[in-house]
C-alpha cells in the first residue's frame, strides 16, 4: 500500500510541476514518432534515436542539444512517405557526433529509418543553399526519398561550420 502511495503521489508532483505552456503530444504525432523507429547506418556505425521538432522563429528546424540523436520536422514527410523525409543531425568537435561520419557515405550505401531501407545516391557538401534549394529538401512532392543534413568542415579557430553536408537517399522497395 505503501508504495502506491508513493507512486501516485510523484505522479501528482510531475503533474503539476509540468511548465505553463507545456501541451501533451497529440495522438498522431506520438503514433507517427513511435513508428518511426531508430535510424540506422551501418557503413557509419550511426544507431539513432530520432526526435520530432518544430522550427525558431526565424523559420530554422529547431535542433535540439543532444549530439547522439537526429531531429526532424514534426510537420514534415516521415520516412517512407512520398516527397522528402529530412533528418538533421549534429556533428561534434568535443567528442562522437551522430553524423560525424555522414561525409563517408558513398552511393549505394543502405539507411534504415525504422521498418523502410533506402539506398544513398548522392553525397555532397555545400557552402551555401538558397531559400528555394532548402525549400526543396522539405518537398512532399515525387516519390519518397530521404535526405540527410549536418555540418562539416569546422573551421577550429572560429568553431564555424563552413559547409553542410547532404545525403539524398531513396526508397527500397520491402523485402
Amino acid at each position: 500500500m505503501r508504495k502506491w502511495l508513493v507512486v501516485v503521489l510523484a505522479l501528482a508532483a510531475v503533474m503539476v510541476a509540468a511548465p505553463a505552456g507545456a501541451r501533451p503530444v497529440e495522438g498522431d504525432e506520438r503514433t507517427a514518432t513511435a513508428a518511426l523507429g531508430r535510424l540506422s547506418i551501418p557503413a557509419i556505425g550511426v544507431n539513432a534515436g530520432i526526435i520530432a521538432v518544430g522550427v525558431t522563429r526565424s523559420g530554422h528546424l529547431a535542433i535540439g542539444g543532444s549530439v547522439r540523436d537526429v531531429y526532424r520536422w514534426r510537420s514534415g514527410v516521415l520516412p517512407g512517405q512520398q516527397g522528402s523525409a529530412v533528418l538533421a543531425g549534429h556533428t561534434w568537435s568535443k567528442g562522437p557526433g551522430v553524423f560525424d561520419n555522414l561525409g563517408r557515405l558513398r552511393p549505394g550505401n543502405l539507411v534504415v529509418v525504422g521498418k523502410n531501407r533506402f539506398q544513398v545516391t548522392r553525397v555532397r557538401r555545400v557552402t551555401g543553399m538558397s531559400k528555394q534549394e532548402v525549400s526543396q529538401l522539405f518537398s512532399d512532392r515525387g516519390k519518397a526519398r530521404l535526405v540527410l543534413i549536418t555540418c562539416g568542415d569546422r573551421n577550429n579557430l572560429t568553431g564555424v561550420y563552413r559547409t553542410r553536408i547532404v545525403v539524398n537517399a531513396k526508397l527500397l522497395p520491402r523485402r
